[in-house]
């Protein structure tokens, strides 16, 4: 188990997940835990406000320490995942992997993931994350990663030569192993974007301090990637909710202004939200809501408005007093007989 703290200095690392949900389906959730449970040390949930209390939905899937911190409102996912970052490093977790409700990690992820994060440390490299391939059912092929170059953002859709992996840019943040040092350095999750763009700035932000990034293509999660996808013309399109195209078009709009965002990161972003407009507002069901939306996010974000839609505003910040709610524990599985 890559999880424990035995063995010599180089081998040892203390690997506690972090999982935030809000308002899951348990029996997913259920399958999201028991998939990790037995390839981390420890994992805490953190619930962002869900309607029904998810303790009992818990109970009895991990043999390790398993907590769960109920937040009681919707504060965001980077408030509730920086949360968890600090529960991990209370714990003296070396290495955290960051999970959504409804992400399943494939058998030995989390063993990968630290292997080749060893592999390319070893080799003099100061690497803050790798990722796993996400793979959503509904498509035939995994999402692809991607590398800035000096003109262009590429799709990278294979390993580097002769590697396991390939370097990257950026990295989704559902099954990502984050080392904890790094992370220390280059700073908590960006908590006024609330949802969309958080896992990009600061995989921008590691970029900007000199570390790199890793997608494996050795192992995957299994992952749905937002809402139905969108068929046209024989293409999927990812597909989000109107609300959550208010978040996507606002925060491109603060990520583009950040002095880590490079330039050809907001000319290819700019073409694809230009893209997504026109294809949502015109050719999607619930046209006029997503239109709405999307250019109320502009607006917003125009305006330096950031923190959750029914309360943006410039300098938007979750409450301190969020971060005072401690761990409830929960039952832990029986031992096998």
């Amino acid at each position: 188990m890559t999880s424990t703290r035995n063995g010599s200095a180089a081998q040892q690392a203390y690997i506690g997940a972090v999982v935030v949900t809000f308002n899951p389906d348990a029996e997913r959730l259920r399958q999201v835990i028991a998939a990790v449970a037995r390839q981390v040390g420890a994992i805490i949930v953190v619930d962002n406000g869900s309607a029904a209390s998810l303790a009992a939905t818990l109970a009895g899937l991990s043999p390790n320490p398993l907590s769960l911190v109920t937040l009681g409102d919707n504060y965001g996912v980077a408030a509730a995942q920086n949360i968890g970052l600090a529960w991990a490093r209370e714990r003296g977790c070396t290495h955290v992997l960051l999970l959504d409700h409804d992400a399943v990690a494939s058998p030995g992820m989390v063993a990968a993931l630290l292997a080749e994060m060893r592999a390319h440390q070893a080799r003099g490299e100061q690497v803050a994350a790798v990722g796993p391939l996400i793979r959503d059912p509904r498509r035939a092929a995994p999402a692809p990663f991607f590398r800035l170059t000096p003109w262009s953002v590429r799709r990278i859709e294979s390993a580097d030569a002769g590697q396991p992996s390939a370097r990257v840019d950026f990295l989704i943040s559902a099954g990502v192993l984050l080392a904890l040092d790094a992370q220390e350095q280059i700073g908590t999750l960006e908590e006024s974007l609330f949802i969309d763009y958080v896992d990009l700035e600061w995989s921008l932000r590691a970029r900007r301090h000199g570390y790199r990034l890793y997608g494996h293509y050795g192992t995957a999660l299994d992952h749905r990637l937002g809402d139905e996808p969108l068929r046209l013309f024989g293409y999927l399109m990812t597909a989000h909710s109107p609300l959550r195209h208010y978040y996507l078009a606002r925060n491109a709009l603060a990520l583009w202004r950040l002095p880590h965002t490079p330039w050809t990161w907001v000319l290819a972003d700019a073409l694809h939200l230009l893209r997504k407009f026109l294809v949502f507002s015109t050719l999607a069901p619930r046209r006029f809501s997503h239109c709405g939306m999307m250019l109320r996010g502009f607006a917003d974000g125009l305006r330096g408005r950031s923190g959750r839609i029914d309360q943006a505003r410039p300098g938007w910040q979750v409450p301190t007093t969020i971060r005072t709610h401690r761990p409830q524990a929960i039952p832990p599985a029986a031992p096998p007989p």
